[in-house]
């Protein structure tokens, strides 16, 4: 991390149409922000697979699709409270994409399971969001999009592992 602030690059100022000296670590950040941005846009305005689930429910159906979990663990693996995370619950099973099993390991507990019409919509919106970025690498080289996954990686796993990410 000290090479990358200490490091310099030179970019422009679009304002006056100087080189400007910035640290990499200042040029990520942009970079992210800007990406995060794209990102966002494209998913709100993405059409929905369902009328009735909103893209901030993707990450309950993805966090139970190998196996059934309490609310608890979705909420800890999606980065979310548990209240938000119980009301997504609810609502995604008022809509029968999941229903509530007995825990096997706590009887008086409940897990939540994707029902079949939820692995249904789950496979689709995956199956769109491969689509898509597949269109968006097209031009990439494999080692291109392989060396982006590392990166991408490797910057989630330091994110994940900085104390200011804790709650």
């Amino acid at each position: 991390s000290s090479d990358l602030t200490a490091a310099s690059c030179a970019v422009m100022d679009r304002s006056k149409g100087v080189p400007v000296t910035t640290s990499p670590s200042a040029e990520l950040s942009t970079s992210v922000i800007r990406m995060l941005r794209m990102l966002q846009a494209t998913r709100v305005r993405a059409p929905r697979v369902h009328p009735a689930v909103e893209a901030s429910h993707h990450s309950v159906l993805v966090a139970v699709r190998d196996a059934p979990s309490r609310v608890g663990d979705i909420a800890e693996r999606n980065l979310s409270d548990a209240s938000t995370v119980s009301r997504q619950v609810s609502h995604l099973t008022s809509l029968g994409l999941l229903h509530k099993v007995p825990d096997p390991q706590d009887g008086r507990a409940q897990l939540v399971a994707l029902t079949d019409e939820g692995a249904a919509l789950l496979d689709e919106l995956v199956e769109r969001r491969e689509a898509w970025f597949a269109e968006l690498l097209d031009d990439w080289s494999e080692s291109d999009i392989a060396a982006f996954i590392g990166y991408v990686d490797r910057f989630c796993d330091a994110v994940s592992t900085d104390q200011r990410h804790r709650p």
